[in-house]
C-alpha cells in the first residue's frame, strides 16, 4: 500500500475537497484507502474468522482475470440484491463492473460473467484506467471500470489481507456506493475542507486511535461494552475539545466515509457467507483488530480513521439504535450517534500506540515538508498567479499521497498527485505533484500558484516544463479578489 488516497473529481456539498467518487475517481490512503481500512481493520476476509467457508465470497489467491473477475462475480451476485437492506435506498444490483488487464476484458453483473472484445469497447469508447479506475456507462447501467492489474490493488489486498478479487470487489462497491450519497439531506448544510492538518501531530490521532480502539472493544465484548463507550466517549470529547477546528472539517467526511465503512464491512462480511440480518455471523466475519504498533500511515490520516470509525460504530448501532442510518443521511456522524448520551470517564493512553502514531508522522513529515512548504509559501505570494486546472478534465484515476489542510490556505492540499487531464488545447501531466485543489466560482479545480519567470506564462498561454507538472496549454487570464487566475482551457 503506497499511502496514498485517491483524488475525487466532484464535490460533496460546498466542501472544497475533491470527492472523486462522484465523478473520474481519484480515491484515498493506498490508493483506495477508505474502501479497504475496515477490511484491514475489521479483519472481514474469511481466514480471519477462523471458518474458511468454501463457496462464500471471493477468498482464493487466484490473480489472473478470470478466475478473479468469476470470483468477484459471486460477491457481486450475493450482496448487491441485498443492498437496500444493508442501506435503505442503495440500489446496486443493476449496477456493472468492467475488468480488465491489458490482455483481456470481462464484464461483471449479477447476472454472470462476459468477456469483451477490444472492438466492443472502441465502440462504446470505453478504455481501461492506466491504473485504479474510471466511470461508464453500460447499456444504460452506471458501471465501473477498473484496471486489474494495477500493482496497488494488489498491494492494497496484501496490506488488508484481503485476496485480489475481495479487493477489487470492496472498491468496486465502494465506488458505487458513494455515488449514491449524493441525495443526502446531510451534504445541504455544506461543508469544510477535507484533509488532515499539516504539520502533521502525533495527539489528535492519537485521541481518535484511542476512540477506535475502545469501540473495537465494546463491539467484541458486549460484557465491557458500557466501560469502553464511556472510554470512548472520553477520547471524543478531548478531541472535539482540544481540536475543534479539525473536529468541525472532519464531519462531512466522519458522515460519507463512515457510512461507506459501515456498508463496505457488512457487504464484504456478506459476500463471506453472513447474512445482512443476523449480528451474529457478522461478528464471527468482522474479526475486529485494535490499532497497534503495526500501523499503516492511512490509519492516522483524517480520511482512513473516519471509515475504520464509521465502520465499527455502525455495527454497534445496529444493535443499539434503529433509524441511525437515516439521521446519518440527515447530517449526525455515526460516532456522535453511538456516543450521544455516554457520560465520558477518562483514561489513560497507549503509550506503545502514542509510539507508533509519532514514528509513522514523522516519516510522513520528513516527505511533506519539502513538498508541502514551497507550496503554502507560493501561494501565500499573491505576486504568483493561480492556475486553475478544471477537475472535468481528468483521465481516469488521479492518485494522490493524502488530503492535507494549513491555516491561511482556504484549499485542500494534495501530495504525490499524478494523473492526466486532458483538455481541448493541450494535455497536462501531474507526477508526484503537490497541489491545491477546490471551489472557484462553483466549478472544481486543481490549483497551483506558479512563478510567471520559471513557468513560460505569455498572455494567453502557459508552458510548463521540467517540474512535477508538465503540459503546453491555453490559459483564459482574470483577476479575482486582487490576484491573477489562469483558467487552463
Amino acid at each position: 500500500m503506497r499511502g496514498g488516497c485517491a483524488v475525487f473529481t466532484g464535490f460533496v456539498g460546498s466542501g472544497s475537497f475533491p470527492s472523486g467518487r462522484r465523478g473520474s475517481r481519484a480515491g484515498r490512503p493506498a490508493r483506495h484507502w477508505p474502501a479497504l481500512a475496515a477490511a484491514a481493520l475489521l479483519g472481514v476476509v474469511a481466514g480471519c474468522s477462523g471458518d474458511s467457508h468454501k463457496g462464500h465470497g471471493p477468498t482464493s489467491a487466484e490473480t489472473a482475470l478470470k478466475p478473479v473477475s468469476s470470483e468477484v462475480q459471486e460477491a457481486v451476485a450475493r450482496v448487491w440484491p441485498e443492498a437496500p437492506k444493508i442501506w435503505p435506498g442503495t440500489v446496486l444490483k443493476d449496477r456493472r463492473i468492467i475488468l480488465g488487464d491489458g490482455v483481456g476484458t470481462r464484464l461483471i453483473s449479477v447476472d454472470g460473467v462476459t468477456n469483451l472484445s477490444p472492438s466492443e469497447l472502441r465502440k462504446r469508447k470505453i478504455a481501461i484506467p492506466r491504473s485504479g479506475s474510471s466511470y461508464a456507462s453500460w447499456d444504460g447501467h452506471p458501471a465501473v471500470v477498473m484496471n486489474a492489474a494495477d500493482p496497488s490493488y494488489r498491494s492494497d489486498a496484501a496490506a488488508a489481507r484481503m485476496s485480489l478479487s475481495a479487493t477489487l470487489f470492496a472498491a468496486a462497491t465502494d465506488e458505487l456506493y458513494h455515488a449514491t450519497q449524493q441525495r443526502w439531506q446531510a451534504w445541504k448544510k455544506g461543508g469544510e475542507m477535507r484533509g488532515t492538518e499539516y504539520p502533521l501531530a502525533v495527539t489528535p490521532r492519537l485521541y481518535r486511535a484511542m476512540l477506535y480502539n475502545d469501540l473495537v472493544a465494546a463491539y467484541a465484548d458486549p460484557k465491557q461494552r458500557n466501560g469502553r463507550l464511556a472510554g470512548a466517549a472520553y477520547w471524543r470529547s478531548m478531541w472535539q475539545k482540544e481540536y475543534a477546528g479539525e473536529a468541525k472539517r472532519a464531519a462531512a467526511t466522519d458522515i460519507g466515509e463512515g457510512a461507506a465503512g459501515y456498508f463496505g464491512a457488512v457487504a464484504t462480511a456478506m459476500a463471506m457467507g453472513a447474512k445482512q440480518d443476523d449480528p451474529r455471523e457478522i461478528r464471527k466475519r468482522s474479526q475486529l483488530r485494535p490499532m497497534d504498533r503495526t500501523l499503516d500511515a492511512g490509519q492516522v490520516t483524517v480520511d482512513g480513521e473516519s471509515t475504520a470509525l464509521g465502520s465499527v460504530a455502525g455495527l454497534l448501532l445496529d444493535e443499539r439504535r434503529k433509524g441511525w442510518k437515516r439521521e446519518v443521511t440527515q447530517g449526525s456522524t455515526p460516532v456522535d450517534l453511538l456516543l450521544s448520551g455516554v457520560t465520558p470517564v477518562a483514561e489513560q493512553p497507549s503509550d506503545s500506540l502514542r509510539q507508533s502514531i509519532q514514528d509513522v508522522l514523522s516519516k510522513l513529515n520528513t516527505d511533506l515538508i519539502p513538498r508541502l512548504n514551497p507550496l503554502v509559501a507560493s501561494y501565500r505570494n499573491t505576486a504568483h498567479p493561480l492556475l486553475l486546472i478544471p477537475m472535468s478534465t481528468a483521465q481516469g484515476d488521479l492518485d494522490a499521497g493524502g488530503y492535507y489542510v494549513s491555516r491561511d490556505v482556504p484549499y485542500a492540499i494534495l501530495a504525490r498527485l499524478n494523473g492526466t487531464f486532458r483538455l481541448s488545447s493541450g494535455t497536462i501531466e501531474a507526477k508526484e505533484a503537490s497541489v491545491l485543489a477546490g471551489m472557484v466560482g462553483g466549478h472544481s479545480y486543481l490549483i497551483m500558484p506558479i512563478d510567471r519567470d520559471k513557468s513560460g506564462v505569455t498572455a494567453n498561454h502557459v508552458n510548463l516544463r521540467g517540474g512535477a507538472v508538465t503540459g503546453s496549454f491555453q490559459v483564459s487570464a482574470h483577476r479575482a479578489k486582487g490576484r491573477e487566475e489562469l483558467i487552463a482551457r
